[in-house]
């Protein structure tokens, strides 16, 4: 079902992300891969899947699509600021699957700093001071820019 029609932003965002392969993709990115071919190979991906998935991201800005410097026949994808800016919903997803789908062996990946190299904290709600909040602890309210929508999903309708 399409859901341009819902002005909300977490809709908006998966409208984007929300598909599973472009999630990856993602994981990906932030993993230093850029050609078609490493994402294809790595993800064992059908190409019109990838040409779609790669296509999507890069018109809503969160890939750019560049010449690339070893090849100028070839090209590379490489993360926006709005792609970078999606790094800690990849990383909080990650803590959850390793939280709450863990394979019994331990961690698939370590996350470490690279400067100290010690592990990261990971992705968390933090207070105007720098403390994780619960999502108890948080308080919604409608924005300037809501509609009735929104209104109503934060019970202000």
């Amino acid at each position: 079902m399409p859901t341009t029609h819902i002005d909300c932003s977490v809709v908006k965002t998966a409208e984007i992300i929300g598909e599973w392969w472009s999630l990856l993709i993602l994981r990906n990115a932030f993993h230093g891969m850029r050609t078609f071919d490493a994402f294809q190979r790595q993800l064992d991906i059908s190409s019109s899947v990838l040409s779609a998935r790669l296509k999507k991201l890069t018109e809503a800005g969160v890939l750019q699509k560049v010449p690339s410097a070893a090849d100028g026949r070839s090209f590379e994808y490489r993360l926006t600021p709005a792609g970078m800016d999606l790094y800690p919903i990849i990383i909080g997803l990650m803590q959850w699957g390793e939280k709450w789908r863990p394979n019994g062996k331990g961690d698939r990946m370590l996350l470490l700093e690279k400067a100290s190299g010690l592990p990261i904290r990971g992705a968390e709600v933090l207070s105007a001071d720098g403390r994780p909040l619960k999502a108890w602890e948080v308080e919604v309210q409608a924005g300037p820019g809501a509609d009735d929508y929104v209104r109503q999903l934060v019970g202000e309708a």
